[in-house]
């Protein structure tokens, strides 16, 4: 019941009190707070003093942040943006912004900003830590957006002289973290080398996260069991990370599905068991995994025995009787689809020849179509009207005439309408029109 539910959830019961008096007092204080800026606002204004005006407008939007009213918050730094008197300040105002943006998760008005701050800030120059704080910025949308190579490429070039400076934002922890992650997930073993494990200004942050840097080793020297077993055990930590946390399964699915590939690579034939003894995993599990990556193509030329449970790749024999097969298949349909658009073409010119017009059936007699006399009735069905025929045009032959001449029984002109079936005119060869 509710009432069960209410008292197993009770705070008290953990020593946690709710304290009236300090909840009472804190609104007070802020309420006081805030008027205080609110007024220093108006003194500003009312002085047309641009620099006091940004002030005022940030020391706002900083108590807002504080109390978690962030969108007043964001309301505030964009306000003051419009009193901002040089790049630095500019500059500064973008990194509010995005901080801002990070916190909300509106990851759309974080790359407007990064955008900006690149272009209209000369900070990206002479200030390192500026430009560092950006690329983070730009890695999080990225990692957002599942654009996992751009977010590793972004945070692998992040100054080593960032530390603490961004930690609104991001711990230097979780530099290492993610771009060790997003790395092995999605960049090749060079660029990988280069970026994360030879890199000069990424290589010292690894040493800030020691079972990241052990599984970076074992990648390396292909021994995945070992990688593999680190990362699962870094699995519940990541599931409380604020940025990670929806993707994380999947980057240990794209590292685990890397490391398949990789393993299969220089082998003819593999058994299955060894594979899954080698991963750690049962042997049904390995069989879908590689299954898997046979569907996503990840594994070329290969196939499953399922008898045996091996891994066969393909000779190159079978390779190319596959690949003239695929060809012919593709030819033939070509072919098919070829004909097909000849044959329409061919009898569409064939009624333009004949002063044939196609109607959809709706239109029906009084007006004629296209100058000529009407006489058409509309039955749902698609209709051939033949100028010059019951309707009142002039010359040609009638839908009775062309019917009689290919064999077609055109029950609908029987009551003096100079119809055909669209259905009844494909059956026409066009060759004979």
């Amino acid at each position: 019941s509710a009432t069960n539910i209410t008292a197993d959830h009770n705070p008290a019961q953990y020593g946690l009190m709710y304290d009236t008096n300090f909840v009472s007092n804190t609104e007070r204080t802020s309420l006081m707070h805030l008027e205080t800026l609110e007024a220093r606002l108006s003194t500003a204004q009312a002085h047309l003093a641009k620099e006091a005006i940004r002030t005022a407008y940030l020391a706002l939007a900083e108590f807002h942040r504080l109390r978690g009213d962030l969108k007043e918050s964001l309301r505030h730094v964009l306000r003051s943006r419009d009193f901002c008197t040089n790049t630095r300040q500019t500059g500064q105002v973008c990194l509010m912004v995005i901080e801002l943006g990070v916190d909300m998760r509106n990851y759309m008005l974080v790359r407007d900003y990064v955008t900006k701050a690149e272009h209209t800030s000369d900070l990206l120059h002479t200030d390192p830590l500026f430009a560092s704080k950006l690329r983070v910025a730009s890695s999080l949308a990225h990692v957002h957006d599942g654009r996992y190579a751009e977010a590793a490429r972004k945070m692998a070039t992040v100054s080593p002289e960032l530390t603490n400076q961004f930690n609104t934002v991001i711990a230097p922890e979780d530099i290492a973290l993610y771009g060790a992650l997003l790395g092995m997930a999605a960049l090749d073993r060079s660029e990988l080398q280069e970026l994360i494990l030879d890199s000069s200004t990424f290589k010292g942050r690894l040493e800030l996260v020691p079972v990241l840097r052990e599984a970076l080793r074992h990648y390396v020297l292909a021994e995945y069991g070992p990688c593999l077993s680190l990362l699962s055990g870094l699995l519940p930590d990541l599931s409380l990370d604020i940025h990670l946390r929806p993707h994380a399964e999947t980057l240990f699915n794209m590292i685990r599905d890397r490391c398949v590939v990789q393993y299969f690579t220089p082998y003819s034939k593999v058994s299955l068991q060894i594979m899954g003894d080698c991963f750690g995993t049962p042997l049904d599990s390995m069989e879908r995994i590689v299954a898997n990556l046979l569907k996503t193509g990840k594994i070329r030329c290969a196939r499953i025995n399922s008898l045996e449970k091996t891994l066969v790749a393909e000779s190159p024999e079978q390779f190319r009787r596959r690949k003239k097969a695929e060809t012919r298949k593709r030819v033939a349909k070509l072919g098919r689809t070829f004909l097909n658009e000849t044959e329409s073409m061919i009898l569409r010119l064939s009624c333009v020849e004949n002063d044939l017009i196609i109607g959809d059936g709706r239109k029906g007699g009084g007006g004629g179509w296209g100058g000529y006399g009407g006489g058409g009735r509309s039955k749902g069905r698609g209709r051939i009207f033949v100028p010059g025929g019951a309707g009142g045009g002039q010359g040609g032959m009638g839908a009775m005439e062309i019917a009689g001449m290919y064999g077609i029984d055109d029950e609908d002109s029987s009551d003096g309408d100079d119809v055909m079936d669209v259905d009844d005119l494909m059956a026409i060869n066009p060759e004979s029109v």
